[in-house]
């Protein structure tokens, strides 16, 4: 398969009229306007994993005047209708090298509930140290406090676990391995619920941070395009329509699956 690197990237695409095209009227995230504070793009999923079946409501948007790209993630029993899982990440559209367009990390918070109790997760940009502040709160006084994590250095974009379909699809790489039937990305992922996320399944890397390829597997006879989320020690699977919005995420090992549903 072929690997389009950063610089291919950055080489490959035509990032000045792409930058103008997502900030316009037509816009790469199909069902909202950037032009408009007002509109999003909901969407239900059905979760299953091997705790059980979950109701996902992903909703997501872009803030024009505040230059924020949002994505809010909430979990909740499918019986009960009991939150379980609370997620907002927030990124900004900005440039690398002033060619390659990004969705650029900013702030996330993670809510998750263990035997009715709440632990949170926030974190922050810090840009003058290039690090991640993180914020713990939580019944357990080992995590809780604020934590500096340096981001690491080498190739690839910075991506949020939870916007890694708009993130991939903001540098134009969505379009490009379609249109070439093939080609891989190289992204650092975040792992926005860290710690508690770890602490939900098996042999996820214990960092705020890992190093990972975003390929792009070909199209199935539903007209759905596959990509593959890979990093050293997990595999993740994503489905997206002719829109590039998702529709499908496996996760074989974790026996996790989330599907959209009506």
């Amino acid at each position: 398969m072929k690997l389009i690197s950063l610089l291919s990237i950055l080489l490959l695409l035509s990032s000045c009229a792409y930058f103008q095209k997502m900030s316009g009227s037509d816009n790469i995230f199909k069902g909202h306007s950037p032009g408009s504070n007002n509109k999003k793009v909901s969407k239900t999923f059905l979760l299953t994993d091997k705790s059980g079946k979950f109701r996902v409501e992903r909703e997501k948007g872009f803030n024009k005047s505040k230059n924020q790209f949002i994505v809010k993630k909430s979990v909740k029993g499918l019986d009960s209708g009991k939150e379980l899982e609370k997620l907002v990440v927030i990124s900004k559209l900005g440039t690398i090298a002033g060619k390659l367009s990004v969705l650029k990390p900013s702030i996330s918070e993670y809510s998750v509930w263990f035997e009715g109790k709440r632990y949170l997760s926030r974190m922050k940009v810090n840009s003058q140290q290039r690090s991640m502040e993180v914020t713990l709160k939580s019944p357990e006084k080992q995590w809780r406090g604020t934590r500096n994590f340096k981001f690491p250095s080498g190739q690839g974009v910075f991506c949020y676990f939870s916007q890694i379909t708009e993130c991939a699809r903001a540098t134009g790489f969505l379009d490009k391995a379609i249109k070439n039937e093939g080609g891989s990305m190289k992204v650092f992922v975040i792992w926005e619920g860290y710690p508690y996320f770890q602490e939900q399944y098996l042999n996820i890397p214990n960092s705020v941070f890992s190093s990972a390829t975003f390929e792009y597997d070909g199209k199935n006879a539903k007209g759905q395009r596959r990509f593959t989320l890979k990093t050293s020690s997990q595999t993740v699977f994503y489905f997206v329509d002719e829109d590039s919005e998702l529709e499908k995420k496996f996760w074989i090992a974790q026996g996790f699956s989330m599907v959209e549903v009506d």
